[in-house]
């Protein structure tokens, strides 16, 4: 995980129910270098006691049934003035909201914000690929700050 982070997730990103941080199984068995580094950043967030989440090494997206796109705009995801990442938000009826963050076609993150519910835990929750892998392996709390990964600048 990168030391200096810029995108806020805490700008409205509400999620809504039945989304929830869900890990994917690992096809790799017993504990890896990545799996100890995940395990650090999630206790680190407070999310430890999460259902699931302490064994994750890969999240779900949030699915997008009863969401609809609300919003589209770019911003600046490394700092730099430039706004290189494409956000695309969704909302659903009881206003909880999805985004997606996408830069130079990679589709590089999504936040899931539930209204009503606390900023962090397996309903909030912003989740990332952290090396263009395809594999959203890091998770953040809602109002941590992240930058876009490395591998998708140009």
């Amino acid at each position: 995980m990168e030391p200096d982070k810029q995108i806020r997730s805490s700008s409205g990103n509400r999620g809504g129910a039945g989304n929830v941080a869900r890990p994917v199984e690992s096809c790799r068995p017993g504990i890896t270098s990545l799996s100890l580094a995940l395990l650090a950043i999630i206790g680190s967030l407070g999310l430890a006691g999460a259902a699931g989440l302490a064994n994750a090494t890969q999240f779900n997206p949030p699915a997008l049934d009863g969401y609809s796109l609300a919003d589209e705009h770019d911003a600046d995801g490394d700092g730099d003035g430039v706004k290189e990442t494409h956000i695309q938000q969704y909302y659903n009826a009881a206003g909880d909201s999805i985004y997606s963050m996408t830069t130079n076609g990679h589709l590089w993150a999504w936040s899931l914000e539930t209204k009503g519910e606390s900023t962090s835990g397996p309903q909030n929750y912003v989740i990332r690929d952290s090396n263009c892998d395809g594999v959203f392996d890091e998770v953040y709390s809602l109002e941590d700050k992240y930058y876009l990964p490395d591998c998708v600048k140009n």
